[in-house]
């Protein structure tokens, strides 16, 4: 709760000046939004598949999926670079992210059995990739403006959380003991993204691989450690607040 705080602070105490439809020259980027998961697999999921084999009749279909909410900022304060013959533009900069991660469960046998089984925080950290592939001459303080893009970025970082084994198996009938414990681990996620300046805000997508190495508290798979994994591919909708420029704070002088 401290650290949510913090941030809070240091952002109303940062002083800036929005502009509209604007992708190239931000200096910050403020992206709030929204992952599913299209493809989710792991050692994890694979210890849950085997007990509910052997829990649930043949005729079931199993399915896990992740979501989240998710709020990211990018720090690009420098020029762009100017490419080929004055016609596109690449900036570097770093990308921070603060994720709420949710993994559901889901086992169709007749009824619809459904649970939780990941609920986890990541704070990530990492490069990230301006393009615009379009620029234009700009009748602003700059030379050229682009209103579109797309971002490449690397992030990584740490987690922390609850993990509950067999969720779908508790809402079959079915007792299990020492099914829930506290997690850490680490992340990493890499990806690429496509932006559109609409109006005062830009809208956006990111595409990108997930890879969790997960910590258990406690060992809640029988014969397999207190290690796990998750592999996936994620698919996130943002909308983002693009910040162009910090304003010199009023100084009285005498």
């Amino acid at each position: 709760m401290n650290k949510k705080i913090y941030v809070l602070i240091l952002l109303f105490l940062i002083p800036v000046n929005l502009q509209a439809r604007e992708f190239l020259n931000t200096v910050l980027h403020l992206n709030f939004g929204g992952m599913y998961s299209f493809a989710t697999n792991g050692d994890i999921l694979d210890r849950e598949e085997k007990a509910i084999d052997q829990a649930f009749p043949e005729n079931k279909k199993t399915s896990h999926y992740e979501t989240a909410y998710s709020f990211t900022l990018d720090i690009v304060p420098f020029d762009p670079i100017i490419l080929g013959m004055e016609s596109h533009a690449v900036k570097f900069g770093v990308r921070t992210a603060y994720r709420l991660h949710f993994l559901q469960q889901r086992v169709k046998s007749g009824d619809e059995y459904t649970g939780q089984v990941l609920d986890y925080r990541a704070w990530m950290v990492g490069p990230v990739i301006h393009y615009a592939p379009n620029i234009e001459a700009s009748d602003l303080d700059y030379e050229y403006t682009a209103d579109g893009g797309f971002t490449l970025y690397a992030l990584f970082g740490r987690l922390n959380g609850d993990l509950t084994a067999y969720p779908a198996i508790k809402d079959y009938g079915v007792s299990t003991s020492n099914s829930n414990t506290a997690i850490t681990g680490y992340k990493f996620d890499i990806g690429i993204g496509a932006e559109i300046a609409l109006c005062a805000l830009n809208f956006g997508m990111n595409v990108y691989y997930s890879h969790t190495k997960i910590r258990m508290k406690d060992a809640v798979y029988e014969n397999s450690g207190k290690d796990g994994t998750l592999k996936e591919g994620c698919l996130e909708i943002y909308v983002g607040i693009p910040i162009e420029s910090f304003i010199e704070p009023i100084i009285p002088r005498f």
